[in-house]
């Protein structure tokens, strides 16, 4: 099991956060601006999200998240099994919230903003 550390989640700003749960039928895919310990919880701050149209079981588009409070997620580190996959990519893993999240570096899998219905993008 891997320990996450704010020194730990450094490498993952400017990459990407997926959570998907195929329970409660979401799947969000956003930038990587923070991403920090907080009292026990891993708390993340986006750039931007899209949502995952067609999941699950996979997404047939991606559309702009309109909801600016999923810009911030939070999860509680006691419900998760953290696992380092490579240095690109870790996954936290919940049977309690049937959720997995998964933090990928700047290097790492990345969902084109472009291909993202309504996002525009500052540049």
């Amino acid at each position: 099991m891997t320990q996450l550390t704010n020194e730990y989640l450094r490498r993952f700003a400017g990459g990407q956060l997926e959570v998907q749960n195929p329970v409660e039928e979401y799947l969000f895919r956003g930038e990587i601006e923070t991403a920090n310990i907080d009292k026990g919880d891993l708390v993340v701050k986006l750039k931007w999200n899209a949502i995952g149209v067609g999941y699950p079981p996979l997404p047939n588009k991606w559309v702009k998240d309109t909801d600016d409070s999923h810009l911030n997620y939070r999860a509680s580190l006691d419900a998760y099994l953290v696992t380092e996959m490579s240095e690109q990519r870790t996954i936290l893993n919940s049977p309690v919230v049937n959720e997995i999240a998964a933090l990928y570096s700047k290097d790492g899998s990345r969902l084109d903003s472009s291909r993202v219905e309504g996002l525009v993008l500052e540049k």
